[in-house]
């Protein structure tokens, strides 16, 4: 029997510590994003998908990286009981608007 080679259907995009927990960036395919967050020997994980016809341009890639990123600090931080600062809720503001905003054009497109 001969083994096939996948080729880059798992990428890890970053693996680092944050906060004292380890953090794991994954890149599965082309669209699906995904993070990995180890708390107290437990696993927690959440996932994106991103629906764009053709491949992601360098700049798309690293800006989910980064919004994959922000969701697995936002859950330590959850994890850990810290309440977010004046900053942070002003961001989390812009980027819910910013959200709201690729979601409505996105239903266009795919309706």
């Amino acid at each position: 029997m001969k083994l096939r080679k996948a080729k880059k259907r798992v990428t890890v995009i970053k693996a680092l510590p944050y906060k004292g927990c380890m953090v794991y960036l994954r890149r599965i395919g082309k669209d699906y994003f995904e993070y990995l967050v180890v708390f107290a020997d437990q696993v927690y994980s959440s996932y994106w998908i991103i629906e764009k016809k053709g491949n992601l341009t360098k700049n798309e890639v690293r800006e989910a990286a980064a919004l994959t990123m922000a969701g697995a600090m936002a859950t330590i931080d959850f994890l850990l009981g810290e309440k977010l600062d004046k900053k942070s809720k002003g961001l989390v503001k812009t980027f819910e608007k910013t959200r709201k905003v690729i979601d409505k054009a996105s239903n266009k497109v795919l309706n």
